[in-house]
């Protein structure tokens, strides 16, 4: 009986499996009960996007707006290495700096607008991203919209082949996930060389008869500091009112000088809390942006109307290019250790300090201190007599930099290098206002080896009783210093 009961068990088991195999042999349209799953194809064409002859035209009626089209007689090229250096130094976050700048490393090509780029990544870099587009603000909540909303792309890179596009072009950036010792090189095939100036690499007259020959409508002008991205129809208008080389070494200076020492930072500190950042700042120009008529951030962003602030020299040394210095600024502002907020807050004031420190290392003073009368009647608030008076009356963000460029100019400018040096050294940032107007108050009494209570009071700004004992050993101001024309 056993041996009858295993044969027939042995012969419905070959049945079952003879059924399954025969089952397997449909001809269904879908491979073990799952359909296959979607093949990516941003052209539309039922393929894989690796086809560099393929272009996505659908983004042409936006990208002719802005940034532009690249025509067919600006050549493409295959093939082409750049070396990257993957080498920068993160500060740490006691630099309590608004906005640090970011790692965009610039490749010196552009994609043209719905044309697939291919990289070659080398088999031990991982981790890092590339970017198209330099326009990274989005501005789809604008009314009337000048461009597309959001025109930049991004995409993380593998080791090998990789592809992409952006249907309506830009820049082409490589982001790296974070710093190390090494130099990469990576190969780019179908992209186009945009007729950037680099300090160091370039000569004016070579970079103009580039600028000129050149279809790609967006270009960079780079040095150790500073990266501007400009729009290239309107700087070809500009190109005999200046010298790229003058010009880029003395925003050179000034980030490494007026910014960077002037905040106490280095880029080989005894100190690595006073580590500078090392990657450059940077400043985009574009047709429309989603703030203001320029805002701070990582890009900086402003309008096309900007071009010129960038490159007149004389407006640099001046000063007189308020409106970059003014947005690198906000950068730097320290908002969470002494620049206060509230109804008498620094958020507009404090980041036009930085252009008086400009100014100041050329000789001179800022123009806008003459053009427009601001300073008078804050000299003539600070008079009077001291009450209930506070400095949230004084409504003018320009009004309220007197106070601090009457310190710089009676201590120094090395009051500032101090507060912030002190600043980053605090254990926690400060929460509340009131602790920020009395950091400020004993170090800058500190700095001048002084009791500023006086000065504090004309200008009705409010410190605490406990902040006036720790500087109630230092001699009291015996001069009226809040009087002092800064012009």
């Amino acid at each position: 009986m056993m041996m009858k009961s295993f044969t027939i068990k042995s012969l419905l088991g070959a049945a079952f499996l003879a059924i399954a195999i025969t089952a397997c042999d449909k001809e269904y349209n879908f491979k073990d009960g799952y359909d296959e799953p979607p093949k990516v194809d941003t052209a539309g064409l039922s393929r894989l996007d690796t086809n560099m002859l393929i272009i996505d035209s659908s983004g042409f009626p936006d990208a002719k707006k802005f940034p532009g089209l690249v025509p067919v007689v600006e050549p493409r090229l295959m093939e082409q290495a750049v070396t990257l250096d993957f080498y920068y130094k993160v500060p740490t976050d006691q630099i309590r700096i608004s906005v640090v700048p970011g790692n965009w490393l610039s490749t010196g090509f552009y994609a043209a607008p719905g044309e697939l780029v291919k990289v070659v990544v080398p088999d031990n870099v991982d981790g890092a991203s590339i970017q198209i587009g330099a326009h990274t603000d989005n501005v789809s909540a604008k009314y009337p919209l000048l461009r597309a909303g959001v025109i930049y792309t991004r995409k993380l890179l593998v080791p090998g082949v990789n592809y992409i596009r952006n249907i309506y072009g830009g820049n082409i950036y490589i982001l790296p996930s974070k710093p190390s010792d090494k130099k990469v090189t990576f190969t780019f095939s179908n992209v186009c060389k945009s007729p950037d100036f680099v300090l160091g690499e370039t000569s004016d007259s070579e970079w103009k008869e580039l600028l000129r020959r050149s279809n790609v409508p967006v270009f960079e002008m780079r040095s150790k500091r500073v990266v501007f991205t400009f729009y290239r129809k309107v700087m070809l208008s500009l190109l005999d009112k200046f010298n790229a080389e003058e010009v880029m070494k003395l925003w050179d200076e000034a980030i490494e000088k007026d910014y960077n020492e002037w905040y106490g930072l280095s880029d080989e500190p005894a100190d690595i809390i006073d580590q500078a950042p090392t990657t450059q700042h940077r400043f985009v120009l574009d047709i429309q942006i989603s703030l203001g008529s320029g805002h701070s951030g990582y890009p900086c962003m402003a309008y096309l109307d900007w071009h010129d602030t960038f490159i007149d020299t004389a407006l640099i040394r001046d000063g007189a290019s308020w409106g970059a210095f003014h947005e690198f600024g906000h950068n730097f502002q320290m908002g969470s250790i002494w620049s206060w907020g509230g109804a008498d807050g620094l958020g507009e004031t404090s980041n036009n300090l930085f252009v008086f420190k400009i100014a100041n290392r050329y000789g001179r003073k800022p123009r806008r201190i003459y053009q427009e009368d601001f300073v008078q009647p804050a000299l003539d608030w600070a008079a009077q007599a001291v009450g209930s008076r506070r400095f949230s009356e004084v409504k003018d963000v320009f009004q309220r930099l007197v106070p601090f460029v009457q310190l710089f100019q009676r201590y120094g400018y090395g009051m500032m290098t101090y507060i912030a040096s002190e600043g980053r050294r605090e254990p926690r940032p400060f929460l509340i206002n009131e602790a920020k107007k009395n950091f400020f108050f004993v170090k800058a009494s500190e700095y001048a080896q002084t009791n500023l209570k006086p000065f504090f009071d004309h200008w009705g700004i409010v410190v605490s009783p406990s902040a006036v004992d720790e500087v109630s050993h230092l001699p009291l101001l015996d001069e009226e210093l809040w009087t002092n024309d800064i012009r």
